[in-house]
């Protein structure tokens, strides 16, 4: 009896090795690199950046964030450099939040955040930045691209770790939000 229990502890600890690599070799995210999703939107790139750039539009696609509130409206414009806001997961602003500052902005073209102040997630990691890039394909149509990546490369071993496998909720949330931003701009 206490051979089996040995032998199928040893069988188990092996399956959750194989399990872990496997995730971690499939996973959307590579290692020190932006994990990104990018879609063709039948808009011009301004009005995209436009609608992005309008925190209270995120209850509108997001498949993830129930609001947004800003948080220095009277100082700073919404979308602009300097901006901070919070991200509800709930109506009632309780459970799953987080803050944002967008740190870059060069119009029509990009915006990055930094992602900060993480309350409530499974997985925690610090120096995340998030950045929506705009290339124009014609004057109608855009590539719009979500980015997920560490500040400067700034994240421990265990960070990493943690974003392989958060990463395939990630990429699944990218990719609706996406299809929901090119729905609504393209009926607009």
């Amino acid at each position: 009896m206490k051979n089996n229990i040995k032998k199928y502890g040893k069988i188990a600890f092996l399956c959750l090795i194989v399990a872990t690599l496997g995730a971690v070799l499939f996973s959307p995210y590579d290692y020190g690199k932006p994990m990104s999703h990018s879609i063709i939107v039948n808009a011009p790139k301004e009005k995209v950046f436009q609608f992005l750039g309008n925190s209270a539009n995120a209850a509108r696609w997001s498949v993830f964030v129930n609001h947004i509130s800003t948080l220095n409206p009277n100082e700073i414009t919404d979308g602009k450099v300097g901006s901070r806001r919070r991200c509800f997961i709930n109506q009632n602003e309780q459970g799953t939040q987080w803050d944002e500052l967008i740190t870059e902005v060069i119009p029509n073209e990009k915006r990055q955040l930094s992602i900060y102040h993480l309350v409530d997630f499974p997985l925690v990691a610090n120096n995340l930045l998030t950045e929506q890039q705009y290339e124009k394909i014609n004057e109608n149509q855009c590539k719009l691209t979500f980015s997920l990546f560490y500040k400067n490369g700034e994240a421990t071993l265990f960070e990493h770790l943690k974003t392989y496998f958060a990463a395939y909720r990630i990429q699944s949330i990218f990719k609706r939000n996406m299809l929901n931003i090119k729905t609504i701009v393209e009926n607009e």
